[in-house]
């Protein structure tokens, strides 16, 4: 798979520059969730109704299964025909149900690392990033011979805003796998991931970039329910807590964090944490499981409210 990324690299990475399409987007997250004709009949009508906002491309941040339900190669593939759906073009990172918690007996019992490199093989394949290509859009496995792993690592702008994603997932960014191996896999991910946040905030630094959006899965609040969460789980202490928190901090240019897992829709305009205290971050939560909707995000760079958001169902 790398020798076919690198040969669309020549054609993607040649310049990392920003496209024509405007910073509108739709983004979606944890679905479909269930089985049956209902739940895919929902799925279908929710990507029907985002295909007719038309909107410049469309993120899903995981989850693409529930946590009940078996990890095997089918439901990877009928995943990505849902995806062929689109319209617009379809970008994915993953969550933690269709990989770190396929060891579960009700999910088949697999090697969550097995299931993770088989994800790669699937969903991040060569018409994936020839279908994205239009976008500008950059991965983290095809510049950096270090992390040439992490293809699902993704960087693009678009009418001057970069878009960021990272593989940062739910059941604590599978930091307690209780293998010898996961273990390793979170602490190498854990420094692909702070490499990635800071290409992106490096790139943010340029005047050519307005503001930033850095997409994830998981979660990283333990009181995400109180008003102004601010206790975080162990494993996204250091790279969303130290790495992320820390470039927000450190610029004046706005971001915008978007996540699910938690499934609770959820918009903080002026997101406050124990490690930020400035108002230039803003937290989109997206719904998910039971509620099958999606949220369409557009910049208003002259409003007051600097990031709008319109539910879809």
């Amino acid at each position: 798979m790398l020798k076919i990324l690198n040969q669309w690299a020549l054609v993607a990475c040649v310049s990392f520059s920003t496209t024509t399409f405007s910073a509108d987007f739709i983004v979606i997250g944890d679905m479909p969730y269930g089985h049956g004709d209902k739940v895919e009949e929902g799925y279908r009508h929710l990507i029907s109704s985002i295909n007719s906002e038309d909107s410049a491309f469309v993120v899903h941040l995981g989850d693409i299964k529930s946590g009940s339900t078996l990890c095997n190669d089918q439901m990877y593939v009928k995943q990505k025909v849902f995806f062929s759906l689109f319209e617009s073009p379809l970008i994915y990172t993953p969550g933690d149900n269709e990989w770190t918690d396929c060891h579960r007996r009700s999910n088949g019992g697999y090697d969550p690392l097995e299931r993770l490199g088989r994800l790669r093989e699937v969903l991040f394949d060569e018409p994936y990033f020839y279908q994205n290509s239009s976008l500008g859009l950059n991965s983290q496995g095809v510049i950096s011979n270090e992390f040439s792993e992490f293809v699902e690592n993704q960087m693009w702008v678009s009418s001057k805003t970069l878009f960021l994603t990272l593989h940062v997932v739910g059941t604590n960014n599978n930091m307690e796998s209780g293998t010898r191996h996961g273990e390793l896999e979170f602490m190498r991910r854990e420094r692909a991931n702070k490499n990635w946040i800071n290409e992106g905030f490096d790139r943010l630094a340029s005047e050519d970039i307005s503001e930033a959006v850095v997409i994830f899965h998981g979660d990283p609040f333990v009181d995400w329910m109180t008003p102004s969460p601010s206790l975080m789980f162990s494993g996204f202490s250091e790279v969303i807590g130290s790495e992320l928190m820390g470039r927000v901090r450190n610029t004046d240019k706005k971001v915008l964090m978007i996540h699910g897992d938690t499934h609770n829709y959820r918009w903080d305009s002026e997101f406050y944490s124990d490690q930020l205290r400035n108002n230039n971050l803003t937290r989109l939560v997206v719904p998910g499981a039971g509620d099958m909707r999606a949220v369409r995000v557009s910049v208003q760079r002259s409003s007051k409210e600097y990031f709008r958001h319109q539910l879809i169902e």
